[in-house]
């Protein structure tokens, strides 16, 4: 939440269902904006004077209402999101200095998002691994917020190592919330892990399990910029130890995809063997961070949702001027075909 200077503007945190309570000390009114809320979801406002549904602004996702307050009394925002069985969810991590290529990917996006939406198999989320920024400071937050904006859809972030360099100055956190949540978006259960310093809090270990559930979700997603199972990357955690007690959280709650980026670079690692279960992490550092030699693969992960069926792909955008060849696909992870 912040003040504006006729009321308050609150940034929801993740996709799907969001609830925010008022409480008031006097009688009035209060001017509020929502950020980042889904234009096909349903956001309506019960207060004790009445109820009253906050209509979506065309080519936004933020809404804007006046909430009727009363003394000694709570009003309460409350959405949904109504669901097809059939959906998609993006995901990408690594911007860090290179905005221009991640406006390219929000460019195709937001390209996909209308033939989606007209295949009745809409994109309901971008999900980002971490490392928005270089150097954690404001400015180059405001930039992403911007960028983000523009999308037809939430988006849903979590902080990497570049997002916590100055620790003392919480600008990840003032500008996009939390780091450490869990939401259900349709059919799937998402929890953001905030493995920015190279570890996760011991107050958030011990929550894993409850972040981790999915309750009656039919897919479960873990996000963090750390990969909890490096393979030949390099994970960059500071202790080894708790990579590998979150891979065992990860395992015990059944988690279908683990979803990370850190490395600058397309990895996918479809079986790693954790006790008597098997993973699947994708590694998409893909944002626009630097890539070193060679022709970069920046793009996104796309996650396609079909009943029981989850099929991840891959989409390319090339950086700006490039007309050559795409990157070769992964051998277990296909490009997309459109």
């Amino acid at each position: 939440l912040r003040p504006t200077p006729d009321g308050v503007r609150a940034r929801v945190a993740g996709a799907g269902a969001f609830a925010i309570s008022l409480a008031a000390e006097q009688d009035g009114l209060l001017e509020l904006e929502i950020a980042n809320v889904d234009p096909a979801a349903i956001v309506q406002v019960y207060s004790p004077a009445r109820t009253l549904e906050v209509p979506a602004r065309t080519g936004t996702t933020t809404r804007s209402t006046t909430v009727p307050l009363a003394a000694g009394e709570t009003s309460w925002i409350r959405s949904e999101r109504p669901c097809p069985p059939r959906f998609r969810i993006a995901v990408t991590a690594d911007i860090q200095t290179n905005t221009w290529q991640f406006e390219r990917i929000v460019d195709r996006l937001i390209a996909e998002a209308g033939e989606a939406e007209r295949a009745g198999e809409p994109l309901v989320a971008l999900l980002i691994a971490g490392d928005l920024a270089e150097a954690s400071r404001d400015d180059e937050y405001e930039v992403v917020a911007q960028v983000l904006a523009r999308l037809p859809f939430p988006a849903a972030v979590t902080a990497g190592n570049h997002d916590v360099y100055r620790p003392t100055y919480p600008q990840f956190n003032r500008n996009f919330g939390p780091g450490n949540y869990a939401f259900d978006i349709c059919d799937v259960h998402v929890a953001l892990l905030d493995s920015g310093s190279g570890t996760i809090a011991p107050s958030v270990l011990a929550r894993l399990p409850e972040l981790l559930d999915r309750g009656e979700a039919r897919h479960s997603l873990a996000v963090m910029h750390h990969p909890p199972y490096a393979g030949l990357t390099g994970a960059g955690w500071s202790r080894e130890d708790l990579a590998m007690l979150t891979l065992v959280e990860l395992a015990a709650a059944d988690v279908d995809l683990v979803l990370a980026g850190h490395s600058h670079a397309l990895h996918d690692f479809p079986a790693i063997s954790v006790g008597d279960r098997e993973l699947r992490e994708i590694i998409v550092g893909t944002a626009g961070a630097l890539q070193g030699g060679g022709v970069p693969r920046y793009g996104y992960l796309r996650l396609a949702f079909d009943g029981d069926t989850m099929s991840p792909c891959f989409v390319e955008v090339p950086p700006l001027g490039y007309d050559g060849p795409p990157n070769e696909p992964l051998r277990t992870l296909d490009y997309c075909a459109d």
